[in-house]
């Protein structure tokens, strides 16, 4: 049995610079993993060379698809292809990451499975495919979770620079029980020109990147003023839910309310451990999904 952990993310600056020629939006931002994470297990069972392929996917806690619609359905079928033989491959996911929360927890499923079966592969004294390639036709997030850590994030989402990860801050994660952000629909809200021969700056994130490599920031009131989401000039004004939420998390004096992704989770920068697990009760209290969490400098993957 392989077993694995998928941790969440956090887009620490996310801006929005274009659109490109293939339908995409060009991105800036930075990424960093958190310790909250969805558990997987796997199990592979090789038949004969003239079997197919199949895959059994069983998930638990948050909801998600559990059939060829999930990305790590996807990632599986996309490995095999350079397999000489069929297999049973069974694979069981538990989700503590809400699903279309900004947090990438499905391209985060499907990274870890790649990285369990590659590792399986070569433990076979079978070719490993190229993982990056994969990743990057499963979905954008997915070569960032890869390496997980921290990164610059650029194109689509599919480039990735590490770049030296912060210490453990702490942050609280809350979301609204039934608020969905469609991802098409907060991008058409930023109305982006499409890109030219010189992509725009991304002063955000620029200004971050060259902090984090500075060595500069070494508190969360350092970070804070550093954090930024194109998406909350949009998605905010449109979800009522979302700006009471973001109310309360500010009476819970967090140094910084910020978007994920393009939502539907908000997460508070907080002071210490203390404080978002305190501000985590509080929002649970009041109806929302809520959990504290710190940042991890690397993938969590264990077996």
């Amino acid at each position: 049995m392989l077993k694995g952990t998928a941790p969440a993310k956090i887009n620490l600056t996310l801006e929005v610079l274009g659109r490109r020629e293939d339908g995409y939006h060009a991105l800036a931002s930075v990424f960093h993993t958190l310790h909250l994470a969805d558990e997987v297990r796997m199990e592979i069972m090789p038949a004969d060379r003239a079997s197919p392929l199949e895959i059994e996917l069983e998930v638990e806690g948050f909801p998600a698809p559990a059939d060829s619609r999930n990305s790590v359905w996807q990632a599986i079928a996309r490995f095999w292809e350079a397999m000489p033989f069929g297999a049973q491959v069974r694979v069981w996911l538990h989700k503590c990451i809400p699903m279309q929360a900004g947090l990438g927890g499905g391209s985060s499923d499907a990274a870890t499975v790649l990285r369990l079966l590659a590792d399986w592969a070569h433990a076979q004294g079978l070719p490993v495919p190229d993982l990056q390639n994969i990743a990057e036709s499963v979905g954008s997030d997915v070569p960032f979770f890869l390496r997980g850590g921290c990164a610059y994030v650029s194109g689509r989402g599919e480039h990735g620079e590490p770049l030296p990860p912060l210490p453990p801050f702490w942050w609280v994660l809350a979301k609204p029980p039934s608020v969905g952000v469609p991802t098409g629909w907060a991008y058409a809200q930023l109305r982006r020109p499409p890109l030219t021969d010189s992509e725009p700056a991304a002063p955000y994130t620029e200004r971050l990147v060259n902090a984090l490599k500075s060595g500069a920031i070494q508190t969360p009131d350092a970070l804070a003023p550093y954090l930024h989401n194109d998406f909350e000039a949009v998605v905010l004004p449109a979800f009522a839910e979302l700006r009471a939420l973001a109310k309360q998390m500010e009476r819970l004096e967090v140094l910084r309310v910020l978007l994920c992704g393009s939502g539907a989770t908000l997460t508070g920068l907080c002071h210490s451990e203390a404080h978002a697990l305190h501000a985590a009760d509080a929002l649970q209290q009041q109806g929302y999904w809520s959990v504290a969490s710190c940042l991890v400098g690397g993938n969590i993957l264990s077996q």
